[in-house]
């Protein structure tokens, strides 16, 4: 792992030194940069003295944490029960398809990320499409 850089070691170094911050932690170093980077998650495992493999396997078992910057927007579509029986896969499928990436990839220029996102608690909509942070229902391949 690379030695800590000062930005984020400075912003680690907020929190107590205990384990029990490491989940707080990871989020605020996202909320700040956007991303987890490896320096970050290098800062935290020193600050919190727990080990690199630790915070590794905390960080990428949470797909809401970013190990790599978003694009510039970034577009999710419901994967919940409701919304993949309302047609939420079809739409996954043609998100992909439209925009050239698998859910969880960003274009090569950098303008979009497509996630999968495991509820957006709008059951009533579905299925669901965020953009940004504003949400549409009943959307189809079509609205694309």
């Amino acid at each position: 792992m690379p030695p800590p850089a000062p930005a984020a070691a400075s912003l680690v170094a907020r929190f107590p030194r205990e384990r029990t911050w490491l989940l707080p932690a990871l989020d605020a170093v996202q909320r700040a940069e956007g991303s987890v980077s490896p320096e970050a998650l290098a800062a935290l495992a020193a600050h919190l003295r727990v080990p690199a493999s630790e915070v590794w396997g905390v960080a990428t078992h949470y797909p809401e944490i970013r190990l790599a910057p978003p694009g510039r927007r970034l577009v999710r579509v419901c994967a919940g029960v409701s919304c993949r029986v309302a047609g939420g896969a079809e739409l996954l499928r043609a998100c992909e398809a439209r925009l050239g990436v698998r859910a969880g990839g960003t274009t090569p220029d950098g303008a979009v990320t497509l996630e999968a996102l495991d509820c957006a608690f709008a059951c009533g909509v579905a299925p669901v499409v965020e953009v940004g942070h504003r949400r549409a229902g009943r959307v189809t391949p079509a609205d694309l």
